[in-house]
């Protein structure tokens, strides 16, 4: 992929200063010791390095040298301590930083990288080119003891109370691609005075209606699992112009179940087999599709269902799932919108487990502070991976170093050793030293 002067890593910082520069700072103006975007980069710094102790070492080299990597590479003027940065950052919003996460997207578009993830659905009424948004949520932060105002609550088997945080992310995803994009997250939280916790399906509909808000012009399938597949949050896709591919099991549908049963009996089912795969690894689907079933029997709300079994060669089955979608099936169509559904799971393996056991320690507690700490660590730490995945494609120092072949956790291990030990002059520096370039370093 063609390198961008406009996603490399120095672009990146701008972006990041330029935007945290204009975000309101409530302080007294003449009690203000570290200003508000210098403690939002140190921040961001630490989960792009994926380094908990970052601060410290800068420190230790600001005093030793009179400079340190933070200024040299971020463009960071005073560095707080690590107290003051938590209680800094526990008074923002955390949606003013969650609010770069579309400025980085449409970075993305405009360069035509966004356009890889898109899913081309052939025939059929509603055939055309979509963006797959996958939809889940997942716990960050949980403590028996710590908690704040927007903690939520739950007891252990014991009866004890627990708190935690947890969060509804949208991820672009794409069938047979590992490739994902986070695209936004939504907090599930308590606080604003509500008596009723807060859900997971509430979230979901409140992010839903922010992805067609912040991406007007997108053309977006939904997908995830059987969670979602209701009718308040079918609803909420219809209404913000959302398409929707969701899991529905039978036993959590029992009404729509014996309405799929009944139309099968008289005739309403059509039935596709296809085949797939040389002969040594060839695989056989059976789809069922019943066509505007009701969801439940007060009939408000019909949708297409789709049931598929997949066998090997031997006939044994390897996978079967059922969803529910507003897309036009057809014969032509059917494996990719089942293929669609069965992209949910990318959101968990390629996005939540990545950021949890990956480097980026999303559920390490980096501070959880009274109000707003959590979540606005949690969106740094999602732009860190977002802003990875940028230089990835559009940094072409990175590129090389990439190329080298070495793991990426090795590849992070040296540019962290770097970051703690030598003080380099900028990005292009640190990346010539992985090269084996000689640059100027000071150690």
């Amino acid at each position: 992929m063609r390198p961008l002067h406009s996603l490399s890593f120095d672009s990146l910082v701008t972006l990041l200063s330029s935007h945290f520069s204009g975000l309101a700072d409530r302080r007294n103006p003449r009690r203000i010791n570290y200003s508000l975007p210098d403690t939002l980069m140190t921040a961001f710094a630490m989960f792009f390095f994926q380094h908990p102790s970052l601060l410290q070492f800068q420190t230790a080299m600001k005093q030793k040298r009179g400079r340190c990597n933070l200024e040299t590479l971020f463009a960071v003027r005073h560095l707080p301590s690590e107290t003051q940065m938590r209680d800094l950052l526990d008074e923002v919003e955390a949606n003013e930083v969650r609010q770069l996460l579309p400025i980085f997207f449409e970075r993305m578009r405009r360069a035509g990288w966004a356009s890889e993830y898109q899913t081309t659905l052939e025939k059929g009424s509603t055939a055309g080119n979509y963006y797959v948004v996958a939809i889940d949520g997942t716990d960050y932060f949980s403590s028996a003891k710590i908690a704040c105002s927007n903690c939520l609550r739950r007891k252990d088997r014991d009866g004890q109370p627990h708190y935690y945080h947890a969060v509804v992310a949208a991820t672009l995803v794409k069938y047979r691609s590992h490739q994902i994009l986070p695209l936004d997250a939504e907090m599930i939280r308590n606080g604003d005075g509500a008596e009723k916790q807060d859900c997971e399906t509430n979230a979901g509909k409140r992010l839903l209606a922010r992805l067609r808000r912040e991406h007007p012009q997108m053309a977006m399938i939904v997908t995830g699992d059987d969670l979602y597949s209701r009718q308040p949050l079918i609803e909420k896709c219809l209404e913000n112009r959302l398409h929707y591919v969701l899991v529905a099991k039978p036993e959590s549908h029992p009404e729509m179940s014996e309405w799929v049963t009944e139309l099968k009996d008289i005739g309403g089912c059509e039935r596709v087999v296809q085949q797939e795969g040389v002969a040594a690894q060839r695989k056989t689907s059976e789809y069922h599709i019943v066509r505007e079933v009701p969801l439940t029997a007060r009939r408000q709300q019909v949708v297409n269902y789709v049931e598929v079994w997949e066998r090997d060669k031997k006939g044994q089955q390897v996978y079967h799932n059922s969803f529910v979608t507003d897309l036009e099936v057809t014969p032509e169509n059917v494996a990719t919108i089942v293929g669609v559904g069965r992209s949910k799971w990318k959101i968990e393996n390629e996005h939540f487990n990545v950021q949890k056991n990956h480097g980026y320690e999303l559920e390490h507690n980096y501070g959880h502070g009274k109000k707003n700490l959590a979540a606005v660590f949690y969106y740094l730490n999602l732009l860190a991976f977002v802003a990875h995945k940028i230089i990835e494609r559009g940094d072409r120092l990175y590129q090389q170093y990439v190329a080298l072949g070495e793991s990426r956790r090795e590849m992070w291990n040296v540019l962290r050793t770097l970051m703690k030990k030598f003080l380099v002059e900028s990005w292009a520096a640190m990346m010539k030293l992985c090269l084996g370039e000689e640059v100027e370093a000071s150690p």
